[in-house]
């Protein structure tokens, strides 16, 4: 999936003020690292700073904070399903964090697991639903399945929520639009993919002239972006 680049996946830093100096350093220290891209050598941090943290019996919160953080490395270094049970153990540990459900639904669709992805954004959606950036990527989860309805609706949610990706978006729909004959409609939705591009979007450009032109097979010519 295009936007796999972790972006999302914000190093979390805050915690209660009850962290020993210890656990805090060597957590802070992994940190540090994981800005860096040395996801390696800040997954033995965190580990660590864990390792503490379950000595000092510290708050489930601050270890849930470790566990989503020991996810990103795994992410990172293409270890998917020990990233997934991470994220996991971050959600058993604090069922509100938002944030492992969404690297949980990101690592299971790495994984081709559409329903576990599904219900993962579905879940994170439920602790935010105005977070555009999970309904862009529930969408995707849909289009894996055909479930093409369900990914307008997600598609065209992420754009009312200002997504960072609303050009592709807009593509997407179109195509979606496309598909179901409804050439007009996609027209509209390749020109606003062009127009927030500010031009520069070829896929786009292609979908709309693909449609302009309304050849017989050019629904096998439009491209889905990801």
């Amino acid at each position: 999936m295009k936007r796999i680049i972790l972006s999302i996946f914000i190093i979390v830093a805050a915690f209660a003020l009850s962290v020993s100096a210890q656990s805090l350093q060597v957590f802070e220290s992994g940190i540090t690292l994981a800005q860096k891209g040395e996801f390696k050598t800040a997954l033995a941090k965190f580990e660590r700073s864990l390792e503490l943290s379950n000595n000092e019996k510290l708050s489930d919160e601050f270890r849930a904070k470790i566990q989503f953080n020991i996810g990103v490395c795994f992410y990172q270094l293409n270890d998917q399903a020990k990233a997934v049970k991470e994220f996991e153990s971050a959600i058993t540990l604090d069922p509100n964090h938002e944030k492992s459900f969404y690297a949980l639904g990101m690592a299971q669709f790495e994984l081709q697991n559409w329903q576990s992805a599904e219900q993962a954004f579905v879940s994170a959606i439920r602790l935010n639903k105005r977070n555009g950036e999970v309904w862009f990527d529930l969408a995707f989860v849909y289009l894996a399945q055909e479930n093409y309805e369900s990914a307008q609706a997600a598609f065209e949610k992420s754009i009312a929520l200002k997504s960072v990706d609303s050009a592709i978006s807009h593509n997407n729909l179109g195509v979606i639009f496309a598909m179901n004959g409804d050439f007009d409609a996609a027209i509209k939705e390749f020109k606003f993919a062009l127009k927030k591009s500010k031009g520069n979007f070829a896929v786009a450009e292609q979908n709309l002239q693909f449609c302009k032109e309304l050849e017989q097979d050019f629904i096998a010519k439009l491209e889905f972006v990801r």
